[in-house]
């Protein structure tokens, strides 16, 4: 079922619902999800995520001068989603927009984030300081759509 709406509202509203615990204990614990953009050929691109929620939105740290942000450049648009279980019976979509943020600071910077990261950088075998200045990009999804199945 998908809930649209302003920003910050369509997300609560969706993780609000009673089926929503799987997808609300997701989005604080997995460590990966996916986003979508769209190439300016229109081709749509997927690219993996280390991500937040920070229970209005997504944010994430890129590199500069990927393709990924190009697309978010040319077209804002996106979706996001978790990895659902085995047999599909879950399943988080998010739709929305996609935006350089400044007001996030360095991925090293953020508590939440740095306390989240800590332990998948260590199993990746990355610096945090570095890996702050490597994917040094914020970028803020602010969902328009929630799919929750």
């Amino acid at each position: 079922m998908a809930e649209t709406g302003p920003d910050s509202e369509v997300l609560r509203a969706a993780l609000a619902r009673g089926d929503g615990g799987w997808a609300r204990e997701h989005l604080e614990r997995d460590v990966v999800g996916w986003i979508t953009t769209v190439s300016p050929d229109g081709v749509p691109q997927s690219s993996v995520i280390s991500f937040l929620w920070d229970g209005d939105s997504i944010f994430f740290y890129s590199r500069p001068n990927t393709l990924k942000l190009r697309n978010i450049a040319h077209d804002p648009k996106v979706s996001f989603h978790l990895q659902s279980d085995a047999y599909g019976d879950h399943a988080l979509i998010i739709e929305g927009r996609a935006d350089i943020d400044s007001s996030i600071p360095p991925s090293d910077k953020h508590e939440a984030y740095a306390a989240k990261y800590r332990e998948p950088l260590a199993h990746w075998e990355m610096d945090e300081a570095q890996t702050a200045e490597d994917f040094s990009v914020p970028i803020r999804i602010r969902p328009t759509r929630v799919r929750l199945e």
